[in-house]
């Protein structure tokens, strides 16, 4: 199976709001895919499978792991923000 093989595939992103092609979710934000890509797609392939194939289960498990709450990471980003200015 080929990390592209289902790039053409189209579904309603939450985030977004309006469909969006795999690929776009495949790609996510980084190096690892977006984190809510077995929620949108395991009814269109076994997105599990294809997960399986391409990423290291270390890679699935930062994938799949839940999101830092929002306040934590609005004082991180502040916190980075801060060391740039200095």
């Amino acid at each position: 199976m080929s990390a592209t093989c289902f790039d053409e595939y189209k579904t309603r992103c939450p985030m977004l709001g309006h469909l969006v092609p795999f690929q776009y979710c495949r790609d996510g934000i980084g190096e690892l895919p977006c984190r809510k890509i077995l929620d949108c797609w395991h009814e269109h392939f076994d997105v599990h499978a294809y997960l399986r194939e391409i990423y290291t289960e270390e890679e699935i498990a930062l994938i799949t792991a839940p999101p830092k709450p929002k306040l934590l990471q609005i004082i991180e980003m502040a916190a980075k923000a801060r060391g740039k200015g200095t």
